[in-house]
């Protein structure tokens, strides 16, 4: 478990898997920006039994808060095949917990959890040029824009532009030396 601010993060257990199903499967709880094709109650389950959300490729960790109840979910990717940068998304689950510093703690201890981990140089994370609140917490938490990806996420019909950010492990060193 890791633990950062108000949140924890940790891996899924099979208790989770309703919260889960829920999430994955329904469009409104996932939000605006995420893509709106439904996933499989018992996809969920194989996964889960697979490699419980966790494995070389992708792993997943859920934000809980302070009382242990799952508010969120954080992943983590290979970015490309050529490269060992990886990938990250968040989402906070309920639009009750939105907008309250949440996903910034979780983003933060993700981050750290990878350079500290992992042998990358680079963590990336792409987010719909839209989403204002996503935008803002990239930035936030040091994140660099590069740019936009034209067309790359289909949500409910339409395609959306994305705003890619990056941040290098020389930066995260230099966020972290400055910070104590």
């Amino acid at each position: 478990m890791i633990k950062y601010g108000r949140i924890a993060l940790r891996h899924v257990i099979e208790s989770d898997l309703p919260v889960l199903a829920q999430v994955l499967t329904d469009p409104q709880t996932r939000g605006l920006y995420n893509p709106t094709r439904m996933g499989s109650p018992h996809g969920i389950e194989k996964r889960f039994r697979d490699d419980g959300f966790s494995n070389e490729e992708h792993e997943m960790l859920l934000v809980c808060d302070a009382s242990g109840a799952v508010i969120g979910d954080v992943l983590h990717f290979r970015a490309r095949r050529y490269s060992s940068s990886r990938e990250i998304g968040w989402t906070i689950h309920n639009p009750v917990h939105r907008n309250q510093g949440y996903a910034t703690e979780a983003v933060t201890a993700l981050v750290d959890y990878l350079f500290k981990a992992f042998p990358i140089n680079r963590v990336e994370c792409n987010t719909a040029t839209t989403n204002l609140a996503s935008l803002r917490l990239a930035e936030k938490c040091g994140f660099t824009r590069e740019g936009v990806l034209r067309g790359l996420v289909f949500v409910a019909g339409v395609y959306l532009d994305d705003a890619v950010f990056s941040m290098l492990r020389c930066e995260w060193e230099q966020r972290h030396s400055t910070a104590t």
